[in-house]
């Protein structure tokens, strides 16, 4: 028996297709007119995946932005959990030399605005994403650092540090 070079373009075709369309997409059956509508099919096919090969990279430089902006914002909430464990101490760490500024209620970070649809514009703003991210982080050590030193502390070493921080500021 001998291959039909239709019937294997068709076949080939209809798997293409479906593969990019879904099995939703009409097909037809195996006649002139509906191998030319695949083949027009399998052309749109071609071109989207050349649009989306095309714009890979700029949505790479998309993606890389917005996963800067999600770590800023995963920071801030550690700041503000901070804050609340700071604040049922508030006085103490105010003894111990804690800079209060830190207990300042901190707004949710924005994400840098882009100046342009390119990558190098995209990677522009991820860069200056990423220092606000480091510097919101920073903050969230510090002062969840501080709360968690306090909470680890046993009564006893709290009054001690207390004293300590007193003996200080009067040692002036």
């Amino acid at each position: 028996m001998y291959a039909n070079p239709q019937r294997n373009e068709y076949e080939a075709l209809v798997t293409r297709v479906r593969k990019h369309f879904g099995s939703s997409v009409e097909i037809g059956g195996y006649s002139p007119n509906d191998l030319l509508r695949l083949r027009q099919l399998d052309a749109e096919r071609e071109a989207a995946e050349a649009q989306a090969k095309a714009a890979k990279p700029l949505n790479d430089a998309r993606a890389q932005l917005h996963q800067e902006h999600r770590r800023a914002v995963a920071a801030w909430q550690k700041i503000e959990v901070g804050q609340n464990r700071i604040a049922e101490h508030k006085r103490a760490h105010q003894m111990l030399g804690f800079d209060l500024t830190l207990l300042d209620p901190a707004s949710i970070p924005k994400i840098v605005e882009v100046s342009g649809e390119t990558i190098e514009a995209y990677d522009a703003a991820t860069a200056e994403m990423a220092q606000v991210a480091t510097a919101i982080e920073s903050k969230a050590r510090k002062i969840n650092s501080a709360a968690s030193q306090w909470e680890q502390y046993t009564p006893e070493q709290q009054n001690r540090a207390l004293i300590l921080a007193l003996a200080d500021r009067l040692a002036i």
